[in-house]
């Protein structure tokens, strides 16, 4: 769907995202392979990258990668009992 978007002239529209990725990534060779992403179609994207991980961090540091997407995420949300 992104590159149907993205070949038909649009820009990825998205709301907060974050990119978590590993600097020693053997799949998807780092940086090159991210440019695309963060220049042009999400370049307002929160990037995390973890040096000395490859291309999968929810399985090289699982913890460390869930903390770093529950944190963004839960930014967001609004606090539990906190009346608006």
């Amino acid at each position: 769907m992104t590159s149907l978007a993205v070949s038909a002239g649009s820009r990825v529209d998205a709301g907060p995202v974050r990119i978590v990725c590993g600097t020693d990534d053997q799949l998807l060779p780092w940086p090159s392979a991210a440019s695309r992403y963060r220049n042009d179609w999400l370049p307002h994207a929160d990037w995390v990258e973890l040096e000395g991980i490859g291309h999968s961090p929810q399985l090289d540091i699982p913890l460390e990668t869930a903390q770093l997407i529950v944190g963004f995420t839960a930014r967001d949300l609004p606090q539990a009992g906190r009346v608006t």
